[in-house]
C-alpha cells in the first residue's frame, strides 16, 4: 500500500522515521517520534491526541500547544463542545478509519456555526486533519493536525500521504495507548445521534427538533431546507418557533442549551 502510485510520494526521510518510531513504542519518546513521522506527511503547526470511550469526555494524551490554546483545546472542548466536533461525530457514527481533513466531513455552513465561531476561532485554528483510529467498539484515538489562521487549508493530497501510511500509524497508536480487549462492552453509552434526538423533548415539534439539530451541526438554512426537502421559508420558521420556545435570541444560546444537554447536565 505504501508503495501504490496512486498516493503522491513520501519524502526520503519518511522510513527513518518509521523506524525511530518503532523503537519509542511504550515509551515517553513515542508522541515526539509520532509528530516526527506525521511532519514528514504534511505540514502543521500544532498535534493533539485524544482518546474517546462512548459519549464520555475525551482523555488527552498529547498537546503540544502553549498555555491558553491548551486550556481552550483540551479543557473547554471537554467540557461538551466536543459532542458536536465533526470528527468526534464521525466516529460515533461508523466512519471508516483514517485520515480526513475536516471539511471532508463537516456540513457544507460548518464555518458559519456557532461551534465554528465558539472554538475554533478562539483558539485560531484555519484549518484541521484528524486521523482517525479505532481501538474497539466504542473506542477511539483522535490525533488532530491543525494549521493557525492565516496558513493555508489542508490539500487532498496531505490525508493521501498520511493515509498511506496509515495502517502502521494505527498499529503503532493502539500499541501506545490501546486496549487489547472491549472492556468496556457492557458499558454502552447512548450514542450522539440518540442524544441529539431527546434534545427539545417535550418543548420542541419533532419538525423542530430536525432543524435544530441540523443547526447545530452547522447546516445553512439552505442546506437544512434541501436536507429535509421543505422550503427554506419553513425552515426559519421552525427555527424561529424553537427559539421562541427554548426562550432564546440567538445560536449561541442554543449552542449553550445543546452542549450542557449533550453533556448530561441538561
Amino acid at each position: 500500500m505504501m508503495d501504490d502510485p496512486i498516493f503522491p510520494p513520501l519524502p526520503a526521510g519518511w522510513a527513518k522515521a518509521m523506524t525511530a518510531l518503532a523503537d519509542t513504542i511504550a515509551t515517553e519518546r513515542f508522541p515526539g517520534a509520532l509528530r516526527q513521522i506525521l511532519s514528514q506527511c504534511c505540514s502543521f503547526d500544532s498535534m493533539v491526541i485524544s482518546h474517546y470511550a462512548g459519549a464520555q469526555p475525551p482523555v488527552p494524551l498529547y498537546q503540544d500547544l502553549d498555555e491558553l490554546q491548551a486550556a481552550i483545546t483540551v479543557e473547554f472542548y471537554a467540557s461538551g463542545p466536543y459532542l458536536l466536533d465533526p470528527l468526534y461525530q464521525a466516529c460515533r457514527n461508523g466512519c471508516t478509519p483514517g485520515a480526513y481533513r475536516l471539511m471532508d466531513l463537516a456540513p457544507e455552513a460548518f464555518y458559519r456555526s456557532e461551534y465554528y465561531r465558539a472554538f475554533y476561532r478562539k483558539i485560531s485554528i484555519s484549518d484541521e486533519i484528524g486521523i482517525l483510529v479505532q481501538d474497539g467498539a466504542e473506542r477511539w484515538f483522535i490525533v488532530s493536525l491543525a494549521r493557525f489562521a492565516r496558513q493555508q487549508r489542508f490539500e487532498a493530497a496531505d490525508t493521501e500521504r498520511l493515509n498511506a501510511v496509515f495502517a502502521v500509524i494505527a498499529a503503532a497508536i493502539r500499541r501506545q495507548w490501546g486496549q487489547a480487549e472491549d472492556t468496556a462492552a457492557a458499558h454502552q453509552p447512548a450514542d450522539w445521534e440518540d442524544r441529539m434526538q431527546t434534545f427539545g423533548t417535550g418543548v420542541l415539534s419533532p419538525r423542530e427538533r430536525e432543524v435544530v439539530q441540523l443547526i447545530l451541526q452547522g447546516h445553512s438554512t439552505p442546506s437544512a431546507a434541501a436536507y429535509l426537502g421543505i422550503a427554506e421559508g419553513t425552515v426559519k420558521v421552525h427555527r424561529h418557533h424553537a427559539y421562541s420556545k427554548f426562550g432564546i435570541a440567538s445560536q449561541a444560546e442554543l449552542f449553550s442549551m445543546a452542549t450542557r444537554h449533550l453533556a448530561g447536565a441538561g
